[in-house]
Order: C-alpha cells, then sequence, then structure tokens
C-alpha cells in the first residue's frame, strides 16, 4: 500500500478573525509553511555563467503531486552496456518506506567517474551519482520522516537510527548503507528492462526514488544548487574537522587534495580556528583556491618532492623547542623526528581515475600521498583518509605500535546526517560556510554527461546540475 501526502491547506494571514468566544485572534503559518512557500522562489545570483534558481519553472514550483507516480515518464542519464547517455525513462511503483523526490539539483561526485565513464560493459542500467536535493513528490505508506513538499538532502550515507552502527555512535556506518542491500530498481526503459539508482540513490535524475533513511529535511530558502553539496563532496570535508576529529583553536591542519572534499576540509580548519591550515595540491588554480577558501600555506607535492614531508615537520614545529615549557623537539634524528608534525592531517586526494586535462598527480595510485600524511602528524596527532587508495599502503609496525597517532576511516568524514547537515544549513545561511563560491560551473540536464566528464577531467572545484 502506498500514501500519498497532500499539502495542508495554508491559513490565511494578516487578517484579524473575529471570535464570539476567544475575541480577535490572528491566524499563524507556521515554520514550514513559510519555508516551502519560499522553496520556489530560490536566488537568482549567476554562479559560473547561470542563475542558481532552477530555470523558469524555479518561480513558480510545480504543485506536488496529488495521485501515484508509478508509470510516471522522465529523464535520466544512465550507463547502459558500454555507453552513457541521457534516456527516457517511466517510473516503477515504490516500496513503503521508499520517498519520490523531484531533483533539483545535483553535484557528480569523482568517485563514479570509472563507472560512468568506463569502457567495459556494465551487466544492469543504472542511473550514476549517490547524493542529490529536490522536493518529495510522494512517500510510502510506511514514511515517518518527510512528507510530500519538504525539500530534502538526499545524503550519500544513510542513517536509520536503529542500527547497531547507529546505536553504537557510528551513522556514517549505518547498516542500511553497508548492510549488502540490493535494491530494487526504480524506473524502467519503455521496453520494461529495469534501470537500477546507483547506490540505491542515483541522483542525475528528474526523479529519485529513495528510501527515508537517506532523506534530511531542511527548512531553509537557500538554493538548491548549494544545498546539493552538502549531500556529499563539502560535508563530508567539512564534517571531518567540525564534526568528527574537530580541529582544535590553534592547531596545525595539514589537507591534501583541494578538490571539494579537501576543500570543504579546508574550510572547517578556518571555521574551528586552526593557527594554520596547510593545503597541498599539484594543480595550480586549486592551491589558489584553497588559499581563497582558508588555507595560510598551499604546496605543490611535486615542487616539493622527497621534501614534501619534512617541509611539513619544519612548518609545524612551532615557536620553541623549550620542552618544558610547552614546546616540541627541533631534532631532526630519527627517533625525535616522530614528535614533529601536524596536529590534525586529512587525505583527500585520492586515487587518479582518468589522466586529467590539469596538472597530473605525482603518485596516481595515490599510495605515497597517504604514506606522506601518515608521516606528517605529530606524535600522537589524528589522520584522516578520506581517499580512495586501490593498492595496500606499507606502514612501519613499530611506528604503528608506539607513535600514537590516530588513524579515522574518512567514510563521509564521520558525518551524523540528521545532526550535521541541518548546522552546516544554518552555517551557510549565516555565510560561515561558503557553499556558493565551490560552484565552479553549472550545466543543464542536456549538458550532464559533460559534467561527469569535466569532473573526471579535473578542471572544475564542483560542478551542479540543475533540474527545471
Amino acid at each position: 500500500m502506498r500514501r500519498i501526502i497532500r499539502p495542508m491547506s495554508q491559513p490565511s494571514e494578516g487578517k484579524a478573525q473575529e471570535s464570539d468566544k476567544t475575541g480577535a485572534l490572528r491566524a499563524r503559518v507556521s515554520r514550514r509553511t513559510i519555508l516551502k512557500r519560499g522553496a520556489a522562489a530560490l536566488a537568482a545570483a549567476p554562479i559560473g555563467g547561470m542563475a542558481l534558481a532552477e530555470g523558469p519553472a524555479a518561480a513558480a514550483a510545480p504543485a506536488v503531486q496529488t495521485g501515484t507516480n508509478a508509470g510516471r515518464p522522465f529523464r535520466a542519464l544512465v550507463r547502459h552496456g558500454t555507453g552513457l547517455g541521457l534516456e527516457d525513462l517511466r517510473l516503477r511503483p515504490i516500496q513503503k518506506r521508499q520517498v519520490v523526490v523531484r531533483t533539483q539539483a545535483v553535484a557528480p561526485c569523482y568517485t563514479i567517474v570509472r563507472r560512468a565513464l568506463g569502457s567495459n560493459p556494465v551487466a544492469r542500467a543504472s542511473a550514476p551519482n549517490h547524493c542529490g536535493f529536490g522536493v518529495v513528490e510522494e512517500v510510502g505508506s510506511d514514511v515517518r520522516r518527510v512528507q510530500a513538499g519538504d525539500r530534502v538532502i538526499v545524503a550519500g550515507t544513510s542513517q536509520c537510527g536503529a542500527c547497531y552502527q547507529c546505536l553504537h555512535g557510528r551513522p556514517d556506518y549505518c547498516q542500511f548503507t553497508f548492510g549488502g542491500d540490493d535494491y530494487p530498481p526504480f524506473a524502467e526503459f519503455r521496453d520494461g528492462t529495469p534501470v537500477y539508482a546507483e547506490a540505491g540513490i542515483g541522483g542525475i535524475s528528474e526523479l529519485m526514488a529513495v528510501y527515508e533513511e537517506y532523506c534530511v529535511p531542511v527548512y531553509t530558502d537557500l538554493p538548491a544548487a548549494e544545498l546539493t553539496l552538502l549531500g556529499d563532496q563539502l560535508a563530508s570535508g567539512f564534517a571531518a574537522g567540525q564534526s568528527w576529529m574537530r580541529f582544535e583553536p590553534g592547531s596545525d591542519v595539514v589537507v591534501f587534495g583541494a578538490g571539494p572534499v579537501g576543500i570543504g576540509a579546508v574550510q572547517a580548519g578556518r571555521v574551528m580556528g586552526a593557527a594554520q591550515v596547510i593545503a597541498i595540491d599539484p594543480v595550480q588554480y586549486r592551491r589558489d583556491f584553497a588559499q581563497k577558501a582558508g588555507a595560510t600555506t598551499v604546496l605543490d607535492p611535486v615542487a616539493e618532492g622527497g621534501n614534501l614531508v619534512e617541509r611539513i615537520r619544519e612548518l609545524c614545529k612551532g615557536p620553541h623547542d623549550r620542552r618544558f615549557a610547552g614546546g616540541t623537539s627541533w631534532l631532526k634524528t630519527p627517533n625525535a623526528a616522530m614528535a614533529r608534525g601536524a596536529d590534525f592531517v586529512v587525505e583527500a586526494a585520492g586515487v587518479q581515475v582518468f589522466p586529467p586535462k590539469v596538472e597530473p598527480q605525482p603518485d596516481p595510485s595515490n599510495v605515497r600521498t597517504v604514506r606522506q600524511a601518515w608521516d606528517c602528524a605529530r606524535m600522537g596527532g589524528h589522520v584522516m583518509l578520506m581517499g580512495l587508495t586501490l593498492e595496500d599502503v606499507p606502514l612501519p609496525g613499530v611506528a604503528l605500535a608506539l607513535l600514537g597517532r590516530t588513524i579515522h576511516p574518512g567514510q563521509q568524514g564521520g558525518l551524523h546526517a540528521m545532526r550535521d547537515l541541518p548546522r552546516f544549513v544554518k552555517l551557510i545561511e549565516k555565510g560561515v560556510l561558503d557553499a556558493r563560491s565551490m560552484i565552479t560551473k553549472t550545466y543543464t540536464l542536456a549538458e550532464a554527461r559533460q559534467a561527469v566528464q569535466d569532473t573526471a577531467d579535473r578542471t572544475i572545484i564542483t560542478g551542479v546540475i540543475l533540474f527545471n
């Protein structure tokens, strides 16, 4: 069974209502209603040559659907066989805990480019990506978290609140995401061939059919183009320093990689009051962008070569070496050198999937970068590994046992979606967290394949696909 939630009728505003029993009363409008009304009137300041508002439809958003969406036609970017292209699809009936979301904006993630643009044939058709932003149009009969008309961030990681991981403080490893479930197809071609959503989400699609555990309702008039960055990249990098490792005021922070995840971590360093934020990236325009985002020092790993770790240690050695007055050893002998380095290190470079159209990584496998991230942390420091590395990384056993460094897994930066994303929205509203400048370029759905290609080429920080 499926229930369709219709928007409640809105009370009148600004007129006093007479009542025999209670006298003059003024009808009030709830915050939820006000924000729903404002959802269609998003800011239209230009970014990357396009407006943030979702085209002509943004001025008067379509009414919430009041009937079943099963069979509803829509378009989506689909990987089918060996190709990737825009396809006409039909929506399948949703499950009891699923939600139909009309997509307003989505930012392709670099982790999808191998599957989306690769030449090997795929076994089944799928819509790529694993996050997005839009408006709820239909909810299944068992859905409780959201209702029709809600603006929702569809996050890359679920938060069910009931599984073992959620109950033990690790919703970033919610078993609804990592439980091995094979999600049913959400759509089909005209001939009935099923189409799946990557990670049960997809996103580069006019419609998404996702489980409620992935949906985070937000009550804000911020543009969809900015809010969609909280579904994955920006939120992951920012959560690494703000929510999980919690950069300390006055600390030394090092970030490897100045893509959208790395820039999120750089901003966390700025917001949390780090004494210095050192950003490392081989791409010149990304180093420049990192400085604007809050990095105090930027380094080119190619230019630094084998001296990179020692350069970072020197930058982080502190104003004095008086160990009985809070200083650290400045000695460069092997044992003493292990005490030198950064308090917090975020590795957000990742493996190089395709040769980029900008400066290449010094180590496409990312193995060397992970080792450098480990080596440049101080004794007792913290290292978060956010970039994917497809090979084993050798680390010294004695140092692992004795140096007291903590390695944190980088799954969405330790994000608690239902707790953190509303906080991040408030920080964007206050101008503390900058999502707007991270949008290098915007695209229409017809240009979606190019958006994925530009992401693979690393010619942009973040590209956002906007939907009418």
